[in-house]
C-alpha cells in the first residue's frame, strides 16, 4: 500500500459522507486526480471542487496541487512492459508537469548514487592530461556529446566532435596514445561509437564511457565508465531521463575539470563575452 492510500485509508473512519464518497474515488481509481480538474473531480465524486479541496487539506496538504504531487511520485510511469514513458493516455499539461517532476527529481537522486566517484576522479584526470579530447555519441546521447563538445571547446581545451559517423569513424583513425576517446552511449550497443572505441582501443587512446549501469560491448572496452541509472527501457517515446543523465554528466565532468582553472577561464570568457556583444541587438 502507498503512502498517499495508507494516508487516506488510516484517515477514513473520520470522514463525513463527502469526504467518503472522494476517498472512495480515489482508493478506485487514483490516477484520475492527476487527469482531471477540480470541477470535473466534483462532479465525478459527486460532490464539489470546494470539498475536494477541503479533502485534501485535511490530510494535511497545502491545497490541491500538492496533494496532486504526491499522487503523482506513487503512480506508475509505463504502459506495459516494451515502451516506457512518464505519462498515462490523455494526462493533461498539468499532470505531465508533477509527473516530470517527481520522474527527473528521482533519477537525480539514483544518478548521484550510480556515479563510482574513483571513476569520476579518473575520468576528470585522462580528460585534463589529454592532448586532444575525441567525443561521440548518436541519437540522442549525440546531444550530450556536443554540449560536451561545447563546453570544452570554449574553456580551450583541443577537443573534436564530428556529427557524421562516416567523417567521425574516418576522423578517430587519428587518436593516439596520448588522447582520449569520451563516449555517450545510454544503451551501450550502438555501432558507430563501438566501431570508434575498437579503433582506440588499437591507437593505444584511453577511452571513458557514460551509459547505463548494465552490460555491454562498450562497457567491456572501455577503462573508465560513468555509470547511470538503468530507470528507461531502449523503447520509449523520447529520451527523458538517460538525456538528463547524460547531460548532468557533461556538465559534471566539465565544471569538474575547470575548477582549478577559474580564474583563469573568467580572462578568457570575459573577452568571449565582449565579442559576442557584438552580435546582439542594442537597445
Amino acid at each position: 500500500m502507498s503512502n498517499l492510500t495508507s494516508k487516506i485509508s488510516n484517515a477514513y473512519p473520520t470522514f463525513n459522507k463527502t469526504s467518503a464518497l472522494i476517498a472512495d474515488t480515489y482508493l478506485k481509481n487514483p490516477s484520475i486526480f492527476l487527469s482531471k480538474n477540480i470541477k470535473e473531480l466534483g462532479d465525478i465524486t459527486k460532490t464539489s471542487g470546494a470539498s475536494v479541496i477541503r479533502f485534501c487539506k485535511n490530510l494535511g496538504f497545502k491545497g490541491f496541487k500538492d496533494f496532486q504531487i504526491a499522487c503523482a511520485q506513487e503512480q506508475p510511469v509505463k504502459i506495459n512492459n516494451q515502451i516506457e514513458t512518464i505519462i498515462t493516455e490523455n494526462d493533461n499539461p498539468t499532470s505531465v508537469l508533477f509527473k516530470l517532476q517527481t520522474s527527473l527529481s528521482k533519477n537525480l537522486v539514483d544518478l548521484g548514487r550510480s556515479i563510482d566517484h574513483e571513476e569520476l576522479n579518473q575520468a576528470v584526470e585522462l580528460i585534463d592530461k589529454a592532448r586532444v579530447v575525441f567525443i561521440a555519441g548518436e541519437g540522442a546521447s549525440g546531444l550530450a556529446a556536443e554540449d560536451f563538445f561545447d563546453k570544452l571547446f570554449r574553456s580551450g581545451k583541443e577537443v573534436t566532435f564530428i556529427r557524421s559517423s562516416h567523417i567521425a569513424l574516418e576522423g578517430i583513425t587519428n587518436i593516439t596514445k596520448n588522447d582520449v576517446l569520451i563516449i555517450f552511449s545510454y544503451s551501450g550497443m550502438t555501432q558507430e561509437p563501438l566501431l570508434m572505441a575498437k579503433q582506440a582501443r588499437k591507437n593505444y587512446a584511453k577511452i571513458v564511457l557514460i551509459t547505463r549501469e548494465k552490460k555491454s560491448p562498450l562497457r567491456q572496452i572501455s577503462d573508465v565508465v560513468i555509470s547511470l541509472p538503468t530507470n528507461e527501457k531502449l523503447l520509449r517515446f523520447g529520451a527523458v531521463n538517460s538525456l538528463f543523465s547524460e547531460m548532468f554528466v557533461s556538465s559534471l565532468l566539465y565544471l569538474s575539470l575547470i575548477s582549478p582553472k577559474l580564474n583563469e577561464l573568467k580572462e578568457k570568457m570575459e573577452i568571449t563575452q565582449k565579442l559576442t556583444d557584438y552580435l546582439k541587438i542594442k537597445d
